[in-house]
């Protein structure tokens, strides 16, 4: 019985530092024809080996495919325009996938 409740004890220890409030929603997709003129901040997430680069809005998550290095510091303020990427697929499944039309920091 010490065994089971032992266990018992680690699963839900373990499912409560799975349900951490930095995980992010991903953003809807955005329309073929569609740019977003969004406030942003960049987020690096470590999902996966190497970790991908995010944008959190009040949207949600986007993923870009194309976010110029000099911006990859996580927890910058940025304004960007942003425009679907179709045809385009990314390990990481954080987010919508988009390109960065333009950014700037804020």
């Amino acid at each position: 019985m010490l065994l089971t409740r032992s266990y018992a004890a680690m699963v839900v220890g373990a499912l409560a530092l799975g349900c951490s409030s930095d995980v992010l929603d991903p953003a809807p997709r955005l329309a073929p024809d569609q740019t977003l003129a969004v406030d942003a901040t960049v987020r690096f997430l470590s999902t996966v080996e190497g970790g991908c680069w995010g944008l959190a809005t009040q949207r949600g998550l986007y993923e870009p495919v194309d976010l110029g290095s000099g911006f990859r510091v996580n927890g910058r303020k940025v304004r960007v325009v942003l425009r679907d990427a179709p045809g385009w697929a990314s390990i990481c499944m954080i987010g919508s996938l988009v390109h960065v039309d333009s950014i700037r920091t804020q």
